[in-house]
């Protein structure tokens, strides 16, 4: 598939991305449709990846150190293709696995229906916003907000060449608690995803956008049909949840918030987890802890996902990074069930046998082919 916007790989590319090419093939070999795989095969795939992977990393940061990035489309397991700079952390994962944090795509697949609205926050290059715009179908949306205006570009190509852009709105601003403007500070090559509007870990400018609260971002519609919010920004989360206190009376009994805290990046530092939750904690919402593992091997087996764990003590400890989803459900558990996303492994499958992706339909539908699931599961 060809974006466009985009240039074919240089001459001098061209030996980088064949042996690219090569040792990601090795990886789709090793990779496990299973939703329960052994500890001793988890040990000889894993151990059997390192080699290839720590060779494919070097091989892409060698190439970027000569001068510039390799861009090259990926396709995902849900069918989307985006354009991947690598060595970039998220492009590169998303090149080589064909996805981006399992449990977080397989939550999502899990939740949203047709008519249900997403609403991206740091939506990067969009790869969660073309996930949730398949989910959606035609009778729902998705707002994707990033702020760095480079993101924001990648972002707007990749919806556009995936005939999404009547079931996407791009928005190129900042969330925030209050109106204003923000400097964003771009991430590095190997990790643009860091980019945030926080002047920390020594990143360089990149621009200033406009900044304003979700629910000046949102529309009235928007705000009232959204099933899912996701954040994910870089240690601005606090300001970013500030902002969405007058959204809360409003939003349906089923939304569900995800968020990534990322306290060790937050300028106040007597600022606690707890803070940052207390306004949705007093409005009914209950704390979850999903598992989310960047470790490449974690990729080999997609489709062995956990439910997201109740978190029942006070959040009064500043640790490294929470992934969190808030629900009203009052439960033990949110159910995350891999077989939501079985086009995922079929897709697996076809890669790695050549057989095409099966029609059945799992016993998560009814007969008519919706998904049939209690919102609170």
């Amino acid at each position: 598939m060809v974006i466009a916007g985009y240039p074919p790989p240089s001459p001098a590319d061209r030996v980088t991305v064949a042996l690219a090419c090569a040792l990601r093939k090795v990886v789709w070999w090793l990779r496990t449709p299973k939703e329960s795989v052994p500890v001793v095969e988890k040990v000889l795939r894993g151990g059997l990846l390192i080699p290839v992977f720590a060779a494919l990393s070097l091989l892409l940061r060698a190439r970027a150190r000569l001068g510039h990035s390799v861009q090259l489309p990926g396709g995902t397991g849900f069918g989307a293709t985006l354009m991947c700079r690598l060595p970039d952390l998220i492009a590169t994962y998303i090149w080589v696995f064909q996805e981006w944090e399992p449990d977080l795509t397989r939550f999502i697949t899990s939740r949203l229906r047709d008519g249900d609205v997403f609403v991206d926050v740091g939506a990067n290059i969009g790869y969660y916003s073309l996930l949730a715009a398949k989910s959606v179908g035609d009778g729902g949306g998705v707002v994707a907000v990033e702020a760095s205006p480079a993101m924001f570009d990648d972002l707007r190509r990749n919806t556009l060449a995936n005939d999404h852009g009547d079931r996407i709105r791009e928005v190129n601003k900042a969330a925030a608690a209050k109106s204003g403007t923000l400097t964003v500070f771009a991430g590095p090559r190997h990790n643009a995803g860091m980019s945030t509007t926080l002047p920390t870990r020594g990143l360089h400018v990149e621009s200033t956008v406009q900044a304003l609260p979700l629910d000046e971002i949102l529309t009235f519609q928007e705000i009232t049909s959204t099933r899912l919010i996701k954040i994910d920004v870089e240690g601005a989360e606090p300001d970013v949840l500030a902002g969405m206190g007058n959204l809360i009376g409003s939003m349906r009994p089923d939304t569900e918030i995800v968020v990534e805290l990322s306290p060790r990046w937050w300028p106040d530092r007597r600022l606690l987890p707890l803070d940052v939750l207390r306004p949705f904690i007093d409005a009914g919402f209950n704390v979850y802890r999903m598992k989310n593992s960047y470790s490449a091997w974690r990729y080999l087996w997609p489709n062995e996902v956990s439910d997201a764990v109740r978190l029942r003590s006070p959040l009064t400890r500043r640790v490294s990074r929470l992934d969190l989803v808030l629900s009203r459900y009052d439960g033990d558990s949110l159910a995350i069930d891999a077989r939501t996303g079985y086009w995922l492994a079929d897709g697996l499958s076809r890669i790695r046998t050549g057989r095409p992706r099966s029609r059945a339909l799992d016993s998560t539908r009814s007969r008519s082919g919706r998904p049939v699931r209690d919102w609170r599961h």
